[in-house]
């Protein structure tokens, strides 16, 4: 099994080799391993922008893969999205415990423009710099349900149905929750202005 080509491989190939990862076959772990480190590498690097701390948060989420293996449900989502799921909470939390430190994430990679309505692009452009520890600030003030949906568009570039699919609940209900928070948020950064 080792030897396979895993770039060919479909959704149902993963939720079998994912089978036999949660009868601890190493074998099977591998080709995971093999295959998702690069590319959580590259996903970790983009949040952390630390080339050593991107390796630990690889090393962790595919540590957590292995270990509970037995939470993966192939029929509630592909193992690509399970895996950053992890990823992504990981580098949260690291994140989240290093509020102090404001050199990893700047407001280009909490807002991209294109996501941004149009009155809110000048708030945020790069040039304003807005650094994350403020951001992640006005984030704890988001009700949780918010907070996750934002945090999955905004800081992950996922496209909304994924994170519909990903949270199980409607598109509709995603798009509702980014207006609310962003709302929120704007009226929290103005006010930390004044």
């Amino acid at each position: 099994m080792s030897n396979l080509d895993t770039q060919n491989f479909t959704r149902a190939d993963w939720t079998v080799c994912m089978d036999k990862v949660k009868q601890q076959d190493k074998q099977a772990f591998a080709l995971v391993f093999q295959h998702f480190s690069p590319r959580l590498k590259q996903f970790t690097y983009r949040h952390v922008g630390n080339e050593q701390v991107a390796l630990e948060m690889v090393q962790e989420t595919l540590a957590t893969v292995w270990q509970k293996s037995a939470l993966f449900n192939g029929d509630k989502s592909s193992l690509s999205t399970w895996i950053f799921t992890i990823a992504r909470n990981l580098c949260f939390d690291m994140l989240r415990k290093q509020k102090g430190r404001e050199q990893h994430l700047h407001s280009e990679d909490i807002w991209p423009n294109d996501y941004c309505p149009p009155d809110m692009v000048d708030h945020y452009s790069p040039e304003t710099d807005m650094l994350k520890e403020q951001v992640v600030k006005f984030l704890d003030r988001l009700p949780e349900a918010q907070r996750k949906v934002v945090q999955a568009v905004y800081l992950e570039d996922l496209p909304h149905q994924q994170v519909a699919d990903m949270f199980d609940i409607p598109l509709g209900t995603v798009k509702s929750r980014l207006r609310l928070a962003v709302e929120k948020l704007r009226h929290s950064i103005e006010a930390d202005k004044l």
